[in-house]
């Protein structure tokens, strides 16, 4: 048969096509539409997602860098510099610390000195806003109100004057500071910074791991893990020095791939959508494209005919989809940065700039998605033969007799077909069991297509798992790592005293009365300690100090031994006394097994190791020898059961290691020891109570009302107490809210992109199942013409939806969670324990049984409208 080159009115016909099945033609557009725009929406919101992520990051550490380095010489700084793949390195040192005011004996405010990179450009992006200037002079400071709050000097403004006891090492010295500028913004604003006339008299050095630190961005925004190990390498590290990468960047890569995992399901289920589609499409016109054929189109020419349907369809869809997306994606994402209080480009206006390697990305998934989900429906039409095509069903190639034989020999066998078909009652021989094996073998008739609307909604299913996972379990309460994770932990502040005399029980018998009658408070636990002195001895007490200067010190140890040996109390550490409660959660966290009756009585102690470099086996068994100071004729002995690395269980830090025992040890060691933290854990609701409370809290920790009103009380306790600027907290509640600015709209625009995912899965579904009905018409026809009733039909089709459901819970369940797990694990630089939330869960298994069951009732009562002999003379 000879071709003829008619292709533009093959363009036209494809048109025309499109224009005269309007019905079909909108559902196969509106299934491009939507993948277009889910996956523009899920690149946009990523995107933005990923930025927010980065900026939660910058707001919690106090400004933009990659790594941080404790202590720096001038050739690692100058290395920095020539480093290409570095973008800026910028430097800060601790120029000590406000010891006291005339309203405040302890501020807790640091003194820093920042360079200029610090300053104005990493510091940049965590800034709010900025009055003054950085100071210049020697007695200028630039402020916050938070540290002029604590000090006592609330209300100062820039040019104002303020005299203070400053400390730098071992010198103190009072001061008049001007006050050149304050800023406000985010991270550590107990911070005064100074000049740099200042930091240098002062006698501090940046290559000093106590005062110097320098701050590196690079180049790349995926720093991969051998580059940081070559970065580490090249720093050329001391000992006592230490580097570290932040969250985003030392994980920059696992998220990214994270995220990746997150487009390859978008575009999975784009595919599954739109292949249904057009397999139906295309099935629906054989005998249109049979009758082409017969006619003279060649195949090569219906090939194109079908491509240019998919390009019209895929060109309008796309579009359309982008154009949402773009209206959808620009109202949304403008108020999500507003929400995160950054200023952004020029004057600290908010400027969203779309990225065009998302338009491109977006047309070249999709369009790869329409082609590759067209490309077998389309192969289809060309290989039918004229014949074929026009015989063509798609319940398979039998006749009505031959399919009424077939479904009589399922339901009565081979040996009872004739007789139970002469009684002519179905409703009689059928049972609920028949109806259940029915649908099952509809099920099992075409288990590719079943294979894949199962896939289908188990990917919408799964997405949604993934992402309520990944945003309930790097939620508010993951950035709250507390001691013991009470709800609120009191401190001690004389003891960072120098002279012991200073050091005051502001936790006294009065104050902790007052706290025991707050009702709201379910425990109160105090730790005690004590200062000490460990005398100098050949075993343990000398191993212990030589790794301690090896760390930390940068003069021999040869140089102090024999004044160690001579007079150990110049070398004070503290007897620290805890609870059996503290005791379990230290024997948890150590990994190890310490025998708590002999902790409990004072045989054996834990050490903290302080960073040193000794492991368990260097020092178990050993013994070591304590003092109290001042007093060498009160001593006690203990045997060193094991090490441990948190600093919850820390007072004084000296040259001698911190000594942790029982709190009742301590009692009987000294008269009168002093609290030094007080951990408090409130009474829970009733309400939230037992599984109840883990089912609705899986978003995280949420204080109530009670809580607030508990804290607000224990709180007043302090303030009216005469110690009241001599202690400072830690609260979970104040701490929930920090964080919750630090996210902005994280979490909506999380739920919102979970939203969006698991939407497709629910087209695919509902798209296929309707086809696979309209399909069955036939067969459905005959069931009623053998007997079958509208009731018992319903009911088999409501039974191979929840198979459908079935199916998909056990893909998502197994493979689902898999794969959210492997995400969620990549993702973790958190530290997170893995959790499943509850009530999300529930909430998509109660959605997806509604869905699944639902439409085949809707899309049946659809086709009941017509009678027996339309549906078996009606072509398929």
């Amino acid at each position: 048969m000879l071709r003829n080159h008619n292709r533009q009115i093959i363009s036209r016909m494809a048109v025309r096509t499109l224009k005269s099945h309007k019905r079909r033609s909108f559902t196969l557009i509106l299934a491009a539409l939507l993948s277009a725009f889910m996956i523009f929406c899920v690149f946009t919101v990523g995107v933005t997602y990923f930025q927010m992520q980065r900026l939660q990051n910058i707001r919690m550490s106090g400004g933009e860098f990659d790594a941080i380095m404790y202590g720096v010489s001038d050739e690692q700084k100058k290395s920095c510099e020539e480093n290409p793949n570095i973008l800026r390195a910028g430097v800060s040192a601790m120029s000590g610390y406000v010891a006291e005011t005339e309203f405040d004996g302890t501020p807790n405010v640091v003194l820093m000195w920042a360079d200029e990179v610090w300053w104005n450009e990493i510091m940049t992006p965590a800034r709010k806003w900025v009055k003054g200037r950085y100071p210049v002079e020697e007695n200028e400071v630039m402020v916050t109100e938070y540290a002029l709050e604590k000090c006592g000097f609330k209300g100062l403004k820039t040019g104002d004057e303020f005299t203070a006891v400053y400390g730098a090492g071992d010198v103190k010295q009072e001061t008049t500071f001007r006050i050149s500028g304050i800023w406000d913004g985010y991270g550590d604003k107990s911070v005064f910074f100074v000049s740099e006339k200042f930091y240098r008299q002062t006698g501090f050095e940046p290559a000093d791991v106590a005062s110097g630190r320098i701050c590196v961005q690079f180049r790349q925004r995926l720093i991969t893990q051998r580059m940081q190990e070559e970065f580490i390498e090249a720093m050329n590290l001391r000992k006592q020095q230490r580097l570290f990468f932040t969250v985003d960047s030392a994980f920059s890569v696992q998220i990214l791939l994270g995220i990746a995992g997150l487009v390859l399901v978008t575009c999975l289920c784009a595919y599954l959508l739109i292949y249904n589609i057009m397999y139906l499409t295309v099935a629906g016109n054989i005998r249109y494209y049979g009758l082409l054929q017969t006619i003279g189109m060649t195949g090569r020419q219906l090939r194109y005919l079908v491509r240019r349907q998919m390009l019209l369809i895929g060109g309008i869809g796309i579009l359309g989809g982008i154009v949402l997306g773009s209206g959808v994606s620009f109202l949304v994402v403008p108020s999500v940065v507003k929400a995160l209080g950054i200023g952004m480009g020029k004057g600290g206006d908010i400027q969203v700039t779309f990225h065009p390697m998302i338009l491109v990305l977006t047309v070249l998934f999709t369009g790869i998605t329409v082609f590759a989900a067209g490309r077998k429906p389309g192969k289809m039409a060309v290989v039918c033969s004229p014949m074929e095509a026009l015989g063509y069903r798609p319940c398979g190639s039998q006749g009505v007799r031959a399919v009424k034989q077939s479904l009589l020999e399922k339901l009565f066998g081979r040996g009872g077909t004739e007789p139970e078909r002469r009684r002519g009652s179905f409703r009689r021989a059928s049972s609920n069991d028949r109806i259940w094996r029915m649908a099952k073998e509809s099920i099992a008739k075409d288990k590719k297509k079943a294979g894949i609307v199962m896939l289908s909604l188990a990917a919408g299913m799964s997405v949604f798992l993934c992402m309520v996972t990944l945003l309930v379990s790097q939620g508010a309460r993951e950035y709250n790592p507390n001691f013991r994770d009470f709800d609120l932990v009191m401190k001690n502040d004389t003891i960072t005293k120098e002279k012991q005399e200073e050091r005051v029980q502001i936790f006294d018998g009065k104050v902790m009365e007052k706290l025991k009658e707050i009702e709201g408070i379910r425990e109160i636990d105090p730790l005690v300690y004590t200062e000490i002195a460990v005398p100098w001895e050949a075993d343990f007490a000398d191993q212990w100090m030589r790794k301690f200067y090896e760390m930390w010190m940068t003069i021999p140890y040869e140089e102090d031994l024999q004044e160690y040996k001579d007079f150990p109390e110049n070398f004070g550490s503290s007897l620290v006394g805890i609870g059996k409660e503290d005791f379990e959660a230290l024997n948890e966290l150590a990994g190890q097994t310490v025998d708590e009756e002999d902790f409990l009585r004072g045989k054996t102690c834990l050490l903290y190791r302080n960073s040193l470099d000794l492991e368990n086996d260097d020092v178990k068994g050993k013994r070591v020898t304590c003092t109290e100071y001042g007093n060498r004729e009160n001593a006690l002995t203990f045997e060193i059961a094991g090490l441990i690395d948190g600093n919850d269980y820390t007072a004084l830090l000296g040259y001698p290691p911190t000594i942790i025992v029982s709190r009742q040890v301590v009692e009987e060691f000294v008269e009168e020891p002093l609290i030094f933290k007080i951990g408090l854990r409130y009474e829970e609701d009733k309400k939230n109570e037992g599984i109840w409370r883990r089912m609705v809290q899986t978003g995280g920790y949420r204080p109530s009302k009670a809580h607030e009103d508990t804290e607000a009380s224990i709180l007043a306790v302090m303030d009216d107490s005469p110690y009241r600027r001599d202690y400072s907290y830690g609260s979970k509640i104040e701490m929930m809210n920090e964080v919750k600015k630090a996210q902005g709209n994280m979490m909506e625009v999380g739920i919102g992109v979970a939203l969006i995912l698991a939407f497709i899965g629910v087209m695919n579904y509902v798209n296929t199942f309707i086809g696979n009905i309209q399909n069955k018409r036939v067969e459905i026809a005959i069931l009623e013409s053998i007997g079958m009733t509208g009731r018992q039909v319903r009911k088999m089709l409501l039974l191979e939806g929840l198979l459908y459901a079935l199916g998909a819970w056990t893909v998502t369940a197994v493979g689902g969670t898999a794969v959210t797990y492997g995400i969620y694990q990549s993702m973790n630089y958190m530290g997170a324990d893995f959790m499943v939330p509850v009530l999300p869960v529930l909430g998509m298994m109660a959605v997806s049984v509604v869905i699944c069951v639902s439409v085949p009732a809707a899309a049946y009562r659809r086709i009941e409208k017509g009678g027996i002999v339309e549906y078996i003379v009606m072509p398929c």
